[in-house]
């Protein structure tokens, strides 16, 4: 195992981001199978523990990867071995993820850039706001708590609700409301699979704090504005005008663990044109994880939307 010294070394390398987050996911499980391998009436022996220990800061050590910010730096010159403060540090670290609405499906952040996915819808209303339809969710283990900020605009929660065919049919024609309360909702469906859902949309207090649901997605809103003849003729310009509202805001989440210990990450919004790739006739755009020039843009396809960089 390297030691102090050595592990020093590294405290300036970096890391993608998509293998930073394989590094901790890697070292939770690890962490857990340690937890089910040892008898459930006795504590893992001290041996066993630091054998876990030591799987954990050996994957974090060769990928140059510094789990939970400067957690095992914190080692230094205090009594706790490098390899407890790693395995906290891994008990306590969370994750962003971009959600795509319209698939249910989530996007992992590459190289610190978390892209997100705007091809399930959004909606704008001059009484109600922008919903950009740009959604993150929030993923972890033994989270209570979730609050999350945004310096420009708002933010909204969105919520799945299974329905049926004829509630969606009910819908469509006003006969149905499968919720109260709710600014916007959105029915999706995959016909061929026999699913329908509607994505429910509530705005939220700027800096909110609620229970963790991990099927919980979030949303950047923006101010209501008045409808503008001229942008309703050039609805694409209009709708990019949006979504540059978010353009250098910065969005901070925190989560707080059953243990009481919070962890914060912080990014900064940015606007662009978003590469996508068409896999198949019968998919609609998915996102490459690249942010085009304008040069680029000419030759492939994209999505305006918007991207996040997470700040170190």
């Amino acid at each position: 195992m390297k030691n102090m010294n050595e592990l020093h070394d590294l405290q300036d390398m970096k890391a993608p981001e998509q293998l930073k987050q394989r590094t901790l996911a890697a070292a939770r499980e690890a962490r857990r199978a340690e937890q089910q391998d040892a008898p459930q009436h006795l504590a893992p022996a001290p041996r066993r523990r630091f054998g876990m220990a030591k799987r954990i800061l050996a994957a974090a050590c060769a990928f140059g990867v510094i789990v939970g910010g400067t957690a095992v730096w914190q080692a230094r010159g205090s009594e706790q071995d490098a390899g407890s403060v790693v395995a906290e540090a891994v008990a306590h670290s969370f994750g962003i993820v971009a959600y795509a609405a319209d698939t249910g499906e989530t996007i992992e952040a590459r190289d610190s850039r978390i892209v997100f996915d705007v091809a399930g819808g959004g909606m704008d209303s001059p009484t109600k706001g922008f919903f950009s339809g740009c959604l993150f969710k929030v993923t972890g283990d033994n989270i209570e708590t979730v609050s999350a900020s945004i310096d420009k605009g708002g933010l909204y929660r969105i919520e799945r609700l299974d329905i049926t065919e004829a509630d969606a049919q009910a819908i469509m024609t006003g006969g149905f409301a499968p919720v109260t309360g709710a600014d916007d909702i959105m029915v999706q469906s995959e016909p061929e699979q026999n699913k329908w859902w509607v994505d429910a949309s509530y705005r939220v207090e700027n800096g909110f704090v609620e229970p963790y649901d991990p099927d919980t997605g979030y949303g950047f809103w923006a101010e209501p504005q008045p409808v503008d003849m001229a942008q309703e003729a050039d609805a694409p310009d209009a709708w990019h005008a949006r979504m540059d509202e978010f353009d250098g805001a910065t969005l901070t989440v925190t989560v707080t663990f059953t243990d009481g210990v919070a962890d914060t990450q912080t990014m900064t919004l940015h606007t662009g044109k978003l590469g996508v790739e068409y896999p198949s006739d019968e998919s609609g755009p998915q996102l490459t994880g690249e942010v085009l020039t304008d040069e680029q843009a000419e030759t492939q396809g994209y999505l305006y939307g918007v991207y996040a960089e997470i700040e170190e």
